[in-house]
């Protein structure tokens, strides 16, 4: 008969962590907390205590190790991100790169974490971390202020375009491409075919390729529109975001207009309406044609196969030729930055260094990149494919816009529940991350819908992250909706892609958070047509079958990886819904 598992209780398993804060306090451990033990990147399934180190080593000095279980329950060593290692030596500057980070960045938030040496709830008023805090709050350093601007910046109401979201069925001709495979390749084409003008909202601008491939595309007297977000620095950049709006502006001079999205973390914005992200990544052309992807102007998103980067993520993109659809894209990117160049300021010299510093400070905590592929074709590599002159219905998605006649309703929300509850055979779908559910909420309906489409019998099969879904699938099993065992984990993904019955496909910037359905600025696409849908299935099935593993053993089996005996060390150191419009 199989060992039962023993049922996940935080608090109790809190319980034996004070009883054994002693044993725990080994050099190194910055925290501990109840959890999931996790072996090889695969969910054991039994209830841990979870102790984050600075560093592993395989050698351990006498005394230095942890035991491999106290009272009955294991504990699971995991070595710190950069962000727990800053916390615990510098917690302002690990506080200010939280508020002024990248969404993907931010911590789960772990009842019961405990600090270490202290012992101390590390949420608490008494531990070391919160007095850092208040004591930079006392002294008014510019950390505090820094902080205090990000909290204090007026919001404003969100201003929609006056441009229908509602499907619309064309004969249209549409490519289809994904990247590491011909992402940058096939964007330099579209960009090459430019003979007007660019209109683009993107959340991060800063390839040195894609610079000048755009420069060069607008030669003689064609213009660019851009509103473009002020993200933390790309460990792959060429330049930063700032760099990149200088050099735009010195080598296009008048024909360049560029505003800085109205995201609460942009220094160059005196107001926000998106509280975590300008996340949006489309490009419009010449008014006819638009491009739209769920990766950035940036080297990870859009790597070159010649010389690639340290990180070469997995992203879906599409080109659509298409006026009237172009057209509503534009509308809205021109509404934005309409109401963003209302609220721009020069960036508070004190507030920028001080965030930079804090930046560069994370950065030095981070462990070194992963070798580089050698240059060549990205293994397995998929060409894009052009789909001409094919009938397609395709709705628009815009977050944070609301339904027409029901401002409850969000129009991604609504759009992409109906969508996933329509799967009657499969349902796939591949995320940079799903953060865990909130009952009560839209979010927590979303990840319900997908639950139902389990209950129903559904193939779902869903690919996050390695790098970031990890964190919140295991806090997915701890909280709320549990789809832990129709996930598996791929190294370097940024897409947010659905794939649905085969028929189905959705390409989009939209990440699985609260944030992300519903407030900050994103875009999609749902494209209902079998080809493309297929196109992007075989991508998805080959990621699923070679480069993803599975989080959650299949029931009664062990995880592979698991090591007979811990010698961790820490080192110190469809019907869609009509009648959406831009409201």
């Amino acid at each position: 008969m199989a060992k039962r598992k023993k049922k996940f209780d935080a608090k109790a398993i809190d319980g034996v962590i004070q009883a054994n804060l002693k044993r725990l306090r080994k050099p190194g451990v910055l925290t501990v907390r109840p959890g999931y033990e996790i072996a090889g990147h695969q969910l054991t399934g039994a209830p841990a205590i979870v102790a984050t180190v600075h560093t592993k080593k395989k050698e351990l000095a006498p005394g230095d190790a942890l035991p491999n279980s106290i009272a009955g329950t294991p504990v699971d060593v995991r070595e710190a991100t950069a962000h727990q290692r800053l916390r615990a030596t510098d917690p302002s500057a690990a506080a200010l790169t939280q508020a002024y980070g990248r969404p993907e960045d931010r911590e789960p938030d772990w009842p019961y974490e405990r600090e270490m040496p202290s012992g101390k709830f590390l949420a608490g008023a008494k531990s070391s971390t919160a007095k850092a805090l208040a004591a930079h709050a006392q002294g008014n350093t510019a950390t505090h202020r820094a902080l205090t601007s990000h909290a204090t910046k007026p919001e404003i109401k969100y201003v929609p375009a006056n441009a229908s979201l509602d499907p619309v069925t064309v004969t249209t001709t549409i490519t289809a491409h994904v990247s590491p495979d011909a992402g940058l390749k096939t964007l330099q084409g579209f960009l090459a075919g430019t003979t007007d003008s660019l209109i683009i909202g993107m959340y991060d601008f800063t390839s040195g390729t894609i610079l000048k491939n755009v420069e060069s595309a607008l030669n003689g007297k064609k213009t660019l529109k851009m509103v473009l977000d002020n993200p933390a620095p790309n460990p792959t950049r060429d330049q930063t975001d700032t760099q990149t709006v200088d050099d735009l502006n010195a080598s296009l001079k008048a024909r360049s207009q560029i505003v800085r999205a109205l995201d609460r973390a942009d220094t160059y914005a005196a107001a926000w309406i998106f509280p975590y992200a300008y996340h949006i990544k489309v490009i419009v052309r010449d008014g006819t044609t638009f491009w739209l992807s769920s990766g950035n102007l940036n080297n990870s998103n859009q790597p070159d196969l010649a010389s690639p980067p340290s990180t070469e993520d997995r992203d879906w993109h599409v080109i659509i030729e298409n006026e009237g659809l172009a057209k509503v894209f534009a509308a809205f990117l021109n509404q934005d930055f309409v109401t963003a160049s209302q609220h721009q300021a020069k960036a508070a010299s004190d507030v920028t260094s001080t965030v930079a510093d804090a930046h560069a400070k994370l950065a030095a905590y981070a462990n070194p990149p992963p070798p580089r592929r050698p240059s060549g074709q990205f293994p397995g590599s998929v060409p894009a494919k052009t789909f001409k002159n094919v009938s397609v219905t395709i709705t628009p998605l815009l977050t944070p816009d609301e339904i027409q006649g029901d401002l409850a309703k969000k129009q991604y929300f609504s759009q992409i529940v109906q969508l996933i509850e329509s799967a009657q055979e499969s349902l796939y779908i591949q995320l940079q991350y799903i953060e865990s559910s909130q009952d009560g909420t839209d979010y927590d309906a979303l990840l319900r819908s997908i639950a139902g489409r389990v209950a129903a019998g559904v193939k779902v099969q869903l690919i996050e992250s390695l790098d970031y879904g990890e964190k919140w699938a295991e806090k997915m099993k701890a909280t709320g909706v549990d789809l832990t065992a129709n996930i598996r984990l791929q190294k370097s993904v940024h897409n947010k892609g659905f794939v649905v019955d085969s028929k189905i496909a959705v390409v989009s910037s939209q990440n699985f958070s609260p944030a992300g359905i519903e407030e900050n600025r994103d875009a999609g696409v749902i494209l209902e047509n079998a080809a493309i849908a297929r196109y992007f299935e075989a991508v998805f099935q080959s990621d699923w079958d070679t480069r993803a593993k599975p989080f959650a053993p299949k029931a009664g089996g062990a995880a592979k990886g698991t090591p007979a005996k811990k010698t961790h060390r820490a080192k110190k150191g469809i019907k869609r819904v009509s009648g959406p419009t831009g409201r």
